[in-house]
């Protein structure tokens, strides 16, 4: 039986494979039984043994094929050695009759390897999601044949379990959309800043530091440079958006005009915020308006209608507070372009933009807010005065405030020095810079007249030039920031905490500055003094800018008048007017280190007053807007990021991307947390092509040193180090030294996809759903007192989201996943080589046990059934599971229950004070038989290790008789050593804050089961229950059916 081509028999490649396959080397095993079958097929020896043979290796192959997950070569294979069993049968027969010996028809039997196959078959037809017909053929044979009782019983079994899938009782419910994060306190959580936090950064360029690919539109293919499509996610103020949407008109002019021809650009603005969308919306089309109205920047600096374009653009961007004429021109264009009108007529007008209905009524009630907001805003909207008494404008000390600050929230006196350090010979480098070019530059009288001003009238010409080097030192990212405006902007902010309204072509900037009366060539004081005497015509005349205030903003919701103490003199120029930008710009602001007379200097300094620059800035995008109509598209999108990947049929029919090149997050996962950017935002990369490798990138705005690593930052929802996540996901990051505490990282697709075979090794892929499973049911307790914040977002549909995604998208094999979710289902107690993470933040690495240990997960296991049930009936799973007795009977329905009796202090409280910021994403319900709780705030977690104030006290005297021992919630401790006999625990709703209503789904039988259970709020950062009205669970109305 040898072979030439081998020199090894069938018998001894079988032999060899099978030693690959009980160590699960299954490519290796593959290899050597499709080699036996290649020297089987020529053997011409004994036929009889050699078709057992063959049969036996296409049974094995079979097995190989199933365990790899492909199921249609295993279903093959497991018929075709059937079927080589079956004829081998049959010829021994009609030997034997032909040698006269008679076989009684009782005595002819198949050999079990045959029903061993038929069952294969029948699994590998399941999970390859054929035609159920074909699969009951299957279980058919087995249950009808009288010769193996095992997988008689097995196939049997197996019907009744699959008659769920069949039976119409489960009907698919269109209205479910599960959610993937936990409810916070304020549904959905609007984290609202005035003004963004990055520098701005174009998505075609990232920062050469970051070790990720430029996108240059001359070196794209013809289909390349026809559809790119990138994903602002958390867009804010749209300041990377604009960015890029500069880069694409730079680069586009030097294109030659066949590729101009083909280029198109799709740019998706999404965030959760409608109030930030609606100011967008509102600023591109005025910052259009401003292209549309000048020429160049000098027309726009130098005529009425732009500049008063730019004004309000000014104001509603940068001002708390606005003059009145500023407002009234506002309502005039929100009206005319938005609130009277329709969506049809704005996007006639403004064809580069689209919106979705929802999203164009969400920007419109915004809108209209902002024209009445009396009517909106509960409480009422804060008059100038209630907001100019609590504003304060950051200091240029902002370096050393939020180095003490991360000192507070618990940053480590190590990592505080490294990062001192870091910042101190950034800083030398750059004065030293800074410093050659001020020694060489002449000084103009303006700039010696405003230094003397600032450091006395004796300054000698040394001690000016060092002035000046410290002035233009100052912009900690950007050395010629200070460049970009004036004295009178940062005196003006200083004095009255409002922008300075720049005199210009429009007669009503004069008439408002009639009042404000500065005598010529006044020094600091002077102007200090005529700023003061014009302060109470602000107060008294101008007007709240409503564009500012978000009536569902936390912070307004608790009462709190607390703006955000932005430095707008200091971050619009650092924010947008970025090197990078600045070199996208046709007419670029003036420098003084450019300028070569007394009079240019003079001209160049008070031409950059800060709404001139703004001015230039927007008429830069205008411009762009209006060159490119046709080829670019900016599509307003309101809603949850998760979720756009779940609208790809909507998407499709409208024309609309599914998949992008580019996808930037602002500050998004540190709310909703790595692993949901894994699961929901990294399928819609777009597939490599040969001049572009997508990417998402993404920022660490919340780190108080709670996270060490950047392995703790992702391990922390992922449950795997960052470079196990590469792994897994098939995606790497750009940066060799990823950090939480710089700007973007950036993880970009591999080279090449995965070989076949597990992503990590069987066993540790089986601990890490453990783990992850284990992380999300039953995150780490936090101090309810604690200042520093940790979201620990994930619920168990994200968990069920990630199996899918193992199995739609990372080919591991959908048996192996079911397995897993299967024994979860079917067992209360978990034994797992994993470990629970009892300490905030979780441990990288302390990931697997050597040794098995046991978790009792009872208390989740209601809900884990239920959504599970959920997924299936609504074909979101990817994969059926083969026992289906563990989960509920009776369709899905949502219901809502109304909570009423709460407290004006816990109304507070559950916005976002109470329990201070340890999570914002942290509710749940529980269902307990007993009507009272025991399970309070005053049982939630408590340590003092969490709370640096309370370390401080520690530290300082004993802190006051305070304990330095931490406490552990009891209600977690019930959960782990009691199991559902402390309650059944759900992390899957939707709260509302104003109407304090909880909304839920739940199959029918659960909550006949349950209904008489009392239904108990719960946040599990401290894990504690929180005080409300006493309600059941059969309270709850149904909404959905």
């Amino acid at each position: 039986m040898a072979s030439s081509q081998t020199g090894k028999s069938a018998l001894g490649l079988k032999n060899e494979g099978n030693s690959h396959f009980v160590k699960r080397r299954f490519k290796e095993a593959l290899a050597c039984y499709s080699a036996g079958l290649k020297v089987a097929a020529n053997d011409d020896s004994c036929e009889a043994d050699v078709a057992d043979i063959e049969a036996t290796l296409y049974s094995n192959r079979s097995g190989c094929y199933y365990e790899m997950g492909d199921y249609e070569n295993a279903a093959a294979d497991a018929r075709k050695c059937c079927q080589l069993l079956m004829e081998s049968m049959g010829r021994r027969i009609k030997v034997a009759h032909d040698h006269g010996i008679p076989t009684p028809t009782d005595e002819i039997k198949l050999p079990p390897l045959v029903w061993k196959n038929w069952w294969r078959l029948a699994r590998a037809l399941h999970f390859s999601n054929a035609e159920d017909s074909e699969v009951h053929y299957a279980l058919h044979v087995l249950e009808k044949q009288d010769e193996d009782e095992c997988f008689k019983l097995k196939a049997s079994k197996m019907r009744e379990h699959l008659n769920y899938y069949r039976n119409t009782t489960h009907p698919k419910n269109e209205n479910f959309q599960p959610t993937l994060l936990r409810a916070s306190f304020q549904n959905p959580y609007i984290e609202y800043y005035n003004f963004g936090h990055d520098v701005s950064e174009s998505l075609l360029q990232p920062a050469e530091d970051s070790g990720a690919q430029s996108i240059h539109l001359d070196n794209l293919d013809d289909d390349e440079i026809s559809s790119l499509s990138f994903l602002f996610g958390g867009v804010g103020d749209a300041r990377h958006a604009m960015a890029t949407l500069l880069d694409a008109h730079h680069q586009y002019k030097a294109l030659p005009e066949a590729k101009q021809e083909r280029f198109r650009l799709h740019m998706t603005l999404n965030d959760i915020s409608a109030q930030l969308l609606a100011k967008d919306a509102l600023v591109l089309v005025l910052a259009y308006e401003i292209g549309q109205s000048a020429a160049n920047v000098k027309e726009a600096l130098k005529t009425s209608r732009p500049f008063a374009i730019g004004m309000i653009i000014y104001y509603v961007t940068l001002g708390y507070v606005m003059p009145p004429f500023v407002h009234e021109k506002m309502v005039e264009y929100i009206k005319l372009w938005f609130t009277e009108n329709t969506k049809e007529n704005f996007l006639c007008t403004f064809p580069w933009l689209t919106i979705s209905e929802d999203s164009w009524e969400g920007i419109l009630e915004k809108m209209n807010a902002w024209l009445e907001p009396e009517k909106h805003y509960s409480p009422h909207i804060h008059s100038v005065e209630e907001i100019l008494a609590v504003y304060k404008p950051s200091s240029d000390n902002a370096g050393n405030e939020a180095m003490s600050g991360l000192s507070m929230m618990g940053a480590s006196n190590s990592m505080m020095s490294d990062m001192k350090a870091k910042m101190d010979n950034a800083r030398d480098q750059r004065r030293a810079v800074i410093k050659e070019q001020i020694r060489t530059m002449e000084l103009s009288e303006g700039m010696v007249k405003g230094a003397k001003d600032k450091i006395g009238e004796d300054a000698t010409e040394e001690q000016i030039r060092d002035f000046l080097t410290d002035l233009m030192q100052d912009a900690p990212d950007n050395p010629l920031e200070g460049m970009y405006v004036t004295n009178m902007d940062k005196l003006f902010l200083e004095e009255t905490k409002c922008l300075y309204p720049q005199p210009g072509p429009v007669d009503e900037i004069n008439e408002e500055l009639s009042s404000f009366i500065l005598e010529e060539n006044s020094n600091k004081k002077d102007t200090s003094k005529a700023i003061r005497k014009y302060e109470p015509h602000i107060w008294k005349n101008w007007v709240t800018n409503p564009v500012q205030i978000d009536p569902l903003y936390h912070s307004y919701v608790d009462g709190d008048k607390a703006p955000d103490a932005m430095n707008p003199v200091k971050e619009f120029p650092q924010g947008y007017y970025t090197e990078q930008v600045i070199s996208f710009m046709s007419e670029p602001p003036p420098t003084i280190l450019d300028a070569k007379t007394e009079e240019e200097k003079t001209r160049v300094y008070y031409s950059n007053a800060l709404a001139f620059n703004l001015i230039r800035y927007y008429w830069h995008v205008g411009k762009a807007l209006d060159a490119l109509a046709g080829k670019v598209v900016l599509e307003v999108d309101l809603g949850s990021i998760l979720s756009l990947g779940a609208s790809s049929s909507y998407r499709e029919s409208n024309c609309l991307p599914n998949k992008f090149q580019r996808i930037t997050l602002s500050n998004i996962p540190d709310y909703s947390g790595m692993l949901s950017v894994f699961i929901t935002l990294a399928p819609m990369l777009a597939s490599k092509s040969k001049s572009i490798t997508p990417c998402f990138q993404s920022n660490t705005l919340l780190n108080t040193g709670i996270w060490k690593s950047y392995d703790d930052y992702v391990f922390s929802t992922v449950s795997l180090s960052y470079k196990e996540a590469e792994a897994m996901f098939r995606l790497r990051v750009t940066d060799d030294e990823p950090s939480t505490w710089g700007p973007f990282t950036i993880w970009e697709q591999m080279d090449t996809l995965r070989d076949e075979g597990l992503p990590l090794p069987h066993q540790e892929l089986r601990t890490w759903i453990h783990r992850l499973y284990l992380l999300i049911i039953l995150p780490a307790d936090r101090d309810v007192n604690s200042m520093i914040r940790e979201e620990k977002p994930s619920n168990v549909n994200l968990f069920l989201q990630t199996l899918s995604h193992c199995v739609k998208h990372l080919d591991i094999p959908a048996h192996f996943i079911a397995s897993i979710l299967e024994d979860l289902l079917k067992n209360k107690t978990l034994a797992a080589k994993a470990y629970l993470s009892n300490e905030s933040p979780a441990s990288a690495l302390c990931r697997i046990s050597p040794s098995k240990k046991s978790y009792n997960i009872s208390a989740f296991h209601t809900e884990l059934a239920n959504q599970t049930a959920f997924f299936l009936q609504n074909n979101l799973l990817g994969f059926r599971i083969l026992d289906t007795n563990v989960l509920p009977g009776g369709k899905a329905s949502q219901y809502e229950l109304k909570l009423c009796g709460i407290s004006p202090k816990y109304h507070q409280s559950w916005a976002y004070t109470y329990g201070s910021v340890s999570s914002a994403m942290s509710m749940g319900f529980i269902l307990q038989k007993e009507k009272e709780s025991e399970y309070s705030i005053s049982t939630g977690a408590s340590n003092s290790n969490g709370n640096p104030m309370l370390m401080m006290m520690s530290m300082m005297g004993g802190g006051g008789g305070m304990s330095g021992k931490g406490k552990s919630s009891k209600l977690r401790q019930a959960l782990l050593s009691s199991g559902d006999k402390a309650g059944h625990v759900f992390s899957c709703m939707q709260w509302n804050l104003e109407t304090q209503t909880v909304t839920f789904w739940m199959c029918e039988d659960a909550f006949e089961q349950f209904q008489h259970h009392y239904l108990k709020l719960i946040r599990t950062d401290g894990w504690f229950i929180l005080p409300h009205n006493t309600v059941m669970l059969g309270d709850a109305k149904r909404i959905i059916a």
